[in-house]
């Protein structure tokens, strides 16, 4: 007798067949656009005939560029040479970015006010107060217009996202890394709170981001992460340091984060903030609440390439939860390649387990979602 599954077994058998046929004839799916996440330093003040930079932005295709005045090797001129110029730097480098990636990049540097200055007054801008100063003198008005002004210079120097200001509360009167060169605000929370609140709206109102910096502190160390190893386990007031985190991340005004170097045992036993999970996922995004963009700092400053090296350190950042990896290439020594590097690095770690494409993604998500904020 003949059994009465056998023309469901074969339907079963032949549409099996057909599924693994379709399967095995489907497309590739692409690979995730890690390069997105890099936020990546070069050499030359224009794009005709600059290799490196048609291979970040076309080859590579890198999220976004910083860009210096001068190079720390040389002491040269690197992007930044006069008004006219960046302006039509950064304009030739968005028209490359939208013919070879097809949408815009975040373009970033440092202008704090005082000596970290990209478009400084050697170049002809006018000059603007130290951070230091403002908070001295306490009036938040004046801190508003002053990063509204600077704000438009930079607007219309076509950089977008501000590395500022710095909310690092002065701790240690004689640190090196920002007190003593007039970085910080005050030595009081609280003015911190109000002189961020008021430079960061002064830049919104120019349509300019901005990042705070350095989570979770670096007012108290005693020693510089550009240069090497910083250990704040003995010199950090918690307490103190993150007040400036959680109220502007409670009103909303925060943009992106930017990390320390700063290693503290007392958050993690082994590694420095910009790389420990412990700061940046249980801190910052579990205590303090935060759900956007995390930069890193400069991946290639000494506290980091001494001991991990770019590579290493662009992973342990993303496990972390850090979105955008920032490799200035202008601490001095210039790493070859370093951008193919990392992102051969990251798909490396994707592929052996270390990174989930699931927290890939989200940090893409947080980074196009920055993106999508830069005013036209």
């Amino acid at each position: 007798m003949r059994p009465r599954f056998a023309p469901l077994l074969l339907v079963v058998i032949v549409e099996g067949c057909a599924a693994a046929t379709a399967i095995e004839g489907a497309a590739p799916k692409p690979p995730l656009p890690v390069a997105d996440l890099l936020m990546v330093g070069f050499r030359g003040s224009q794009v005709a005939d600059n290799e490196e930079v048609r291979t970040l932005v076309c080859g590579v295709k890198v999220g976004g560029l910083i860009l210096f005045e001068r190079d720390a090797a040389t002491g040269q001129s690197r992007n930044i040479v006069s008004p006219e110029q960046v302006k039509q730097l950064t304009a030739d480098l968005q028209a490359l970015a939208l013919q070879c990636a097809g949408r815009p990049l975040l373009i970033a540097a440092d202008n704090e006010g005082g000596l970290v200055m990209r478009l400084s007054t050697r170049l002809g801008y006018l000059a603007t107060p130290a951070p230091q100063e403002l908070g001295d003198q306490g009036d938040v008005a004046r801190t508003e217009l002053e990063a509204r002004r600077m704000g438009a210079t930079l607007r219309e120097a076509g950089i977008n996202w501000n590395l500022a200001p710095v909310v690092d509360v002065a701790i240690n009167p004689f640190n090196p890394a920002v007190v003593s060169l007039g970085r910080t605000f005050s030595s009081d929370p609280q003015q911190v709170i109000a002189q961020a609140r008021a430079f960061i709206q002064g830049m919104h109102e120019s349509g300019v981001l901005t990042s705070v910096k350095h989570f979770p502190g670096h007012g108290s160390s005693r020693t510089d992460s550009h240069h090497g190893f910083v250990d704040v386990t003995d010199t950090a007031d918690l307490k103190v340091e993150l007040e400036p985190y959680r109220a502007l991340i409670e009103e909303g005004l925060v943009d992106s984060v930017m990390t320390a170097h700063v290693f503290n045992r007392g958050i993690d036993m082994a590694l420095p903030a910009t790389l420990s999970r412990y700061t940046i996922r249980r801190y910052l995004r579990g205590k303090l609440g935060y759900k956007g963009p995390v930069v890193s700092d400069d991946l290639l400053m000494g506290a980091i390439r001494q001991r991990y090296g770019v590579e290493e350190a662009a992973v342990l950042a993303l496990q972390a939860t850090v979105d955008v990896l920032l490799v200035s290439q202008n601490q001095g020594r210039y790493e070859k390649s370093a951008a193919e590097r990392v992102v051969a690095a990251i798909r490396r770690a994707i592929k052996d387990g270390r990174l989930s494409p699931k927290a890939i993604q989200s940090a893409l998500d947080r980074v196009q979602a920055l993106r999508r904020r830069i005013t036209p």
